[in-house]
């Protein structure tokens, strides 16, 4: 993959996290938004640059890579924007004795957050990308809109091959 591909992953990625970080701001729907950045922000980057015609045809294990990257970077984005507007609106909301408590707070917090929780992000985030993957082309290779490449020739089993 090259850094043009790469840097645009990177910027769809925060641009998801952080819109997502400012709706989960909204008490019903921030469970909702978390499972999303959680989950299927790698599939939504993906197919939002494949219907944009930025990226090519991606196999499993570059869906694994991509998949970890979204997944971390999407986390970034998310807590960037909700904890310190949290932290604003706990401030207007409950008053100031409670915000200096929570901003003492806020930067440990954040990396606990992001390390921690972009482990496990980046895992489903992965598996959601590589499931789309290899979904997409089994759907292709049944529809004929695919090729199947390689020659599929049988493997040598005493060799190991």
């Amino acid at each position: 993959m090259n850094k043009q591909k790469l840097k645009l992953v990177t910027i769809y990625s925060l641009i998801l996290g952080a819109v997502l970080g400012a709706i989960a701001l909204l008490p019903y729907i921030q469970i909702l938004a978390l499972v999303t950045m959680a989950v299927v922000s790698s599939v939504l980057v993906i197919l939002y640059m494949e219907k944009r015609g930025e990226i090519g045809d991606l196999t499993i294990k570059g869906g694994a890579i991509l998949g970890i990257i979204v997944g971390f970077i999407s986390l970034a984005g998310f807590l960037i924007v909700f904890l310190p507007i949290n932290a604003i609106l706990g401030l207007i909301f409950s008053g100031v004795t409670d915000y200096f408590a929570f901003s003492k707070y806020l930067l440990q917090i954040w990396w606990i957050l992001l390390f921690m929780g972009g482990i496990v992000t980046a895992l489903f985030n992965s598996f959601a990308l590589i499931s789309y993957v290899y979904i997409r082309d089994t759907f292709f290779m049944i529809d004929g809109k695919k090729e199947i490449k390689g020659d599929f020739i049988q493997r040598d089993r005493k060799n190991g091959f």
